[in-house]
C-alpha cells in the first residue's frame, strides 16, 4: 500500500492535535515540537501511533472495522477523556464517521418535542441502566476528506470509577451513495455482519480513576438552606453530571440540576465554574472551583434581588407537566411527584400545578389528590439510582415548605383540543362524567369547562397567542386571525356565556398573547391573565419562566393551598411575566380594590411601586442555533432594555393603550411611581413593562356605567367567532355539532349587545 502523502496527513493530523488541546488532554511537549519540524507521512504516524485509542478501516463498500489503538485506555470517572482516532481509508471515499457506544444508551435529539431519553427509566431495566457506563462522542466533525488516512478526536465519558470493559464502534455515513459503494449481494450473512456495528467493534478495557463527592453547601442570603438550580462547567464548558448519563431527578435536557443544601455532585479533580440561582428572583451567582486532594465541599450563596413574598405576593406556575415532551414518555409515562417538588423548589416557586394530559394521563392521573402536596424531594427508585451510579442521599431544606404540587388537567391530546388547551385549577374530580377513555370526552370545550366550574375549578386556555399572531406588535389590534393552532380559540365563546375564567401565556409574542384579552376587558369582562410556561414543552429550562405573583394577607401552605392561591386571583391583586421585574401595589386614587366606583369620570392618581433587574450590559450573543434568553421570542426583560442601557419602560396602560409612561432603572430597587390620568369614561387600568411583566387590571367604574370602552373590540369579537367557527367546526362530532353552534350563536348575540352599549368606536 502507498505511504500517505505527508503534507494532507500532516494537516489532518495538527488540527485533531490542537483539538486535544482545546479539550485539555494535550499530547507531549515532545511530541508536538517534533510535529512542527518537516518530517515524512511514516514518521508523523510513529509519532501518533502511542496515542490513538482505537483505528478505523474503511472497506471499498464503505464499511468499517474498529481496532483497539496503542494509546492506554485510562478514564476518569465523571469526567471526559479526549484521544486521537485514526482512520484508514485507502478507497479514498468521502463521508462522515459516525461514533457509537454499542449497548450504551445516550440521548435522543432533544431539539423536537418529540425527542426522548434512550436511557431506560423502569425498575425492570435496572440492568440495562448498570451496563449504560460508558459514553462516547466525536470531538471533531467526523468528516472524512477522501484521505487515505486521517486522524479524528473522541471524547470518552465514564459514569463509573475501575476496570470496565466495553466496545467502540464506528459506521460510515455517505451521502447519494454510488453504485459502486453497494455491498455485494449473494451473501446475506455478510451483508447483516457488515450492518451490525459491534461485529466490527474495537472491545476495550478502561481502567477509571475515582471522582470525588462534592457536598454543596446552598444558602439563602439569610443563611437558610434551600433548593437550588446549580450548573457545573468545566473549562471546555462540558456540563456535569453528563446530560446523556442523567435520570430523574436530573433531566437530560437541562444543563443544571437541582440539589439541596447537603446534597452532592461528583467530580474529578480540575477547575470548574459553579453557578447557582434560584429563579429569576435571584442572580445568578458564580464561582470558580478547584477540585483536588481534600475538596469535599463548596459553598454556594445564593444572591437574591428581591422578595415578593415579603411584599405579600407569592408566585406560581399554573402550568407545567411531568410527563409527555420533554420528560421521559415511555414506559413509565413521566416522574413521580418527588421529582416535581425538586424542580418547583429550585426554581423559587410557591405552587406548581401539575397538569395531566394526553400524552401521560393513564399513567400521571394516579397522583391527582384534589389536595396540595409537599412531598419529600426523594429520588425516585433506589434500585434505579443505585444503578445509575447515584449514591448521594436526599436532604430537607428550611424552605420546603415554601413549595406545594397541586394536580390537575389539562384537556390537550383529548377531542377538543383543536377548540384550545383548556386548563383546570383547582377539580375535586379529574374524570369528565361518563367517561372511561380520553375518547369519550366532549369533542368542544364548553362542557368540560361549565363541568369544571360546578366543581369550583378555576377554567382557562394554556399558551394563550399560539395560532393568533396577526403579524403585528399592535395592541390591540383588529386583525381577525385564523385560529389555526391550540391558543385562546373557544375562549371567545366561553366568556360571554360565563364559563372561562382566565387565559395564560407569558411565552410567546405579548401581542399574540394580549390581543384576545385586551378586547375581552373592553367590552367589561374580567378575564384573568396569567402566567405559566407550559414545562417541559414550550420550555425546558425549569418551571415558573412564565409566573404569577398573586397578592395573600398568609402565605399559601397546606393542603388548601391552591385554593387559597385561587382565591387571591379571583378577588385581589396580581401580576404576571417572566418575574425580571414586579409592579406591587397598583392602586387608583390610594385604593388598590379590583372593582372601584366613582360618581363621574375624572382625573385619578394612579400608584405601584416597581422592581426590574437587568444587567449593566447585556449579554453576549448566543451561540449559533441557540435562542437568545431562553425564548426565540417573547417574554423576557433583556428585550425591554432602552438604548443599550439599563432603563426599561413602565407604560399606563387604560383600555388596552398605553397612555402614559415612564424610564425605570432596572437595578434591582424599588421605586413608587406615580401617574395623573383622566379617566374619560368607565375603564380599566393597568401597568406593564412589556415583555417582562403585566398587572391585572383595576376596574373603575364612573356614573354607575359599566366598562363598554370600544364597539371595534365587541366587533372584532364578534367576527372571531365566525372565523371560529369556520376553522374549527368541522372537528366537532356531529352530535355536538348544533349545540355548539347554537352556544356560537348566542356569543355573537351577546358581543353585538356589548357592541351597541359602547361609549366609543
Amino acid at each position: 500500500m502507498p505511504e500517505p502523502a505527508a503534507q494532507p496527513l500532516l494537516a489532518s493530523a495538527s488540527r485533531a492535535v490542537h483539538q486535544l488541546r482545546d479539550l485539555g488532554d494535550p499530547l507531549p511537549a515532545e511530541v508536538t515540537a517534533r510535529l512542527a519540524e518537516p518530517a515524512s507521512a511514516a514518521e508523523i504516524e510513529a509519532l501518533l501511533r502511542p496515542h490513538v485509542l482505537v483505528e478505523v478501516s474503511v472497506d471499498e463498500h464503505a464499511g468499517t472495522v474498529t481496532r483497539p489503538g496503542a494509546a492506554p485506555p485510562r478514564l476518569v470517572q465523571h469526567g471526559w477523556t479526549s484521544f486521537l482516532v485514526r482512520v484508514a481509508n485507502p478507497h479514498r471515499i468521502e463521508g462522515r464517521l459516525d461514533g457509537t457506544t454499542p449497548g450504551v444508551y445516550g440521548v435522543i435529539d432533544h431539539r423536537s418535542h418529540s425527542a426522548r431519553i434512550a436511557l431506560p427509566d423502569t425498575l425492570d431495566s435496572v440492568p440495562r441502566i448498570k451496563d449504560a457506563w460508558l459514553q462516547s462522542r466525536l470531538a471533531t466533525s467526523g468528516e472524512l476528506s477522501g484521505l487515505e488516512a486521517e486522524y479524528h478526536v473522541i471524547s470518552v465519558y465514564s459514569r463509573d470509577g475501575g476496570r470496565r470493559t466495553a466496545d467502540l464502534a464506528f459506521t460510515m455515513a455517505v451521502e447519494d451513495r454510488p453504485p459502486s459503494l453497494t455491498r455485494p449481494p449473494g451473501n446475506r450473512a455478510a451483508i447483516e455482519m457488515m450492518m451490525t456495528a459491534t461485529a466490527y467493534a474495537a472491545t476495550l478495557e478502561f481502567d477509571s480513576r475515582p471522582a470525588r463527592e462534592i457536598r454543596l453547601d446552598v444558602r439563602e442570603p439569610d443563611g437558610a438552606s434551600s433548593m437550588a438550580a446549580v450548573t457545573v462547567r468545566d473549562a471546555r464548558g462540558r456540563s456535569y453530571p453528563s446530560t446523556a448519563m442523567r435520570l430523574a431527578p436530573d433531566m437530560f435536557f437541562h444543563e443544571h440540576v437541582y440539589r439541596a443544601t447537603g446534597e452532592v455532585v461528583v467530580l474529578p479533580d480540575g477547575d470548574y465554574e459553579i453557578s447557582v440561582r434560584r429563579g429569576p428572583e435571584y442572580r445568578e451567582a458564580t464561582r470558580a472551583v478547584r477540585v483536588e486532594p481534600g475538596t469535599d465541599a463548596v459553598e454556594l450563596r445564593l444572591d437574591r434581588w428581591v422578595d415578593p413574598a415579603a411584599r405579600g405576593y407569592y408566585s406560581g406556575d399554573p402550568h407545567i407537566h411531568a410527563g409527555g415532551c420533554s420528560h421521559y414518555n415511555v414506559p413509565s409515562e413521566g416522574v413521580t411527584p418527588e421529582t416535581m417538588i425538586r424542580h418547583v423548589r429550585g426554581e423559587g416557586l410557591w405552587l406548581g400545578s401539575v397538569l395531566t394530559w394526553g400524552p401521560c394521563y393513564y399513567h400521571q392521573k394516579q397522583f391527582f389528590s384534589g389536595a396540595s402536596i409537599s412531598p419529600p424531594a426523594l429520588l425516585e427508585n433506589e434500585a434505579m439510582q443505585q444503578a445509575q451510579g447515584m449514591t448521594w442521599s436526599p436532604r430537607p431544606t428550611d424552605r420546603d415548605d415554601e413549595s406545594a404540587l397541586r394536580y390537575d388537567v389539562e384537556v390537550s391530546g383529548f377531542p377538543s383540543s383543536h377548540s384550545g388547551h383548556v386548563i383546570l385549577l383547582g377539580l375535586t374530580d379529574q374524570d369528565y362524567p361518563g367517561t372511561r377513555l380520553i375518547e369519550d370526552w366532549p369533542s368542544w370545550n364548553l362542557p368540560i369547562m361549565r363541568w369544571g366550574q360546578a366543581q369550583g375549578a378555576l377554567t382557562g386556555y394554556a399558551h394563550c397567542g399560539l395560532g393568533l399572531d396577526a403579524g403585528t406588535d399592535e395592541l390591540p389590534n383588529h386583525v381577525v386571525p385564523g385560529f389555526q393552532s391550540i391558543g385562546s380559540n373557544e375562549i371567545i365563546v366561553d366568556v360571554p356565556l360565563g364559563s372561562a375564567d382566565f387565559q395564560a401565556g407569558a411565552e410567546v409574542a405579548p401581542a399574540a398573547e394580549l390581543n384576545v384579552w385586551y378586547h375581552l376587558l373592553n367590552v367589561g369582562y374580567r378575564t384573568l391573565m396569567l402566567g405559566e410556561t407550559d414545562y417541559p414543552c414550550i420550555y425546558d429550562d425549569g418551571p415558573g419562566v412564565g409566573r404569577t405573583y398573586v397578592r395573600l394577607p398568609s402565605p399559601p401552605r397546606g393542603p388548601q393551598a391552591l385554593e387559597a392561591w385561587l382565591g387571591g386571583l379571583r378577588e385581589g391583586a396580581s401580576y404576571f411575566g417572566d418575574g425580571r421585574s414586579h409592579v406591587f401595589d397598583l392602586a387608583v386614587d390610594g385604593d388598590g380594590a379590583r372593582e372601584q366606583r366613582v360618581a363621574e369620570p375624572g382625573p385619578v392618581r394612579v400608584t405601584a411601586t416597581v422592581a426590574a433587574w437587568l444587567p449593566e450590559t447585556p449579554p453576549p450573543p448566543p451561540e449559533p442555533g441557540r435562542p437568545a434568553y431562553s425564548a426565540p421570542v417573547g417574554w423576557h426583560l433583556e428585550r425591554a432594555r432602552l438604548d443599550g442601557g439599563r432603563e426599561v419602560l413602565l407604560e399606563l396602560v387604560v383600555n388596552g393603550y398605553a397612555v402614559a409612561s415612564q424610564r425605570v432603572l432596572a437595578d434591582g430597587a424599588e421605586r413608587e411611581v406615580a401617574f395623573d390620568v383622566t379617566l374619560e369614561r368607565s375603564s380599566w387600568v393597568a401597568l406593564r413593562i412589556l415583555p417582562s411583566v403585566h398587572t391585572q387590571p383595576i376596574f373603575v367604574e364612573a356614573g354607575g356605567r359599566p366598562i363598554r370602552a370600544s364597539k371595534r373590540s365587541a366587533q372584532w369579537l364578534h367576527d372571531s367567532v365566525d372565523a371560529l367557527w369556520t376553522a374549527k367546526s368541522g372537528f366537532v362530532r356531529e352530535a355536538e355539532r348544533a349545540e355548539a353552534r347554537a352556544a356560537y350563536d348566542q356569543a355573537q348575540a351577546i358581543y353585538l349587545g356589548r357592541r351597541d352599549e359602547s361609549e366609543v368606536d
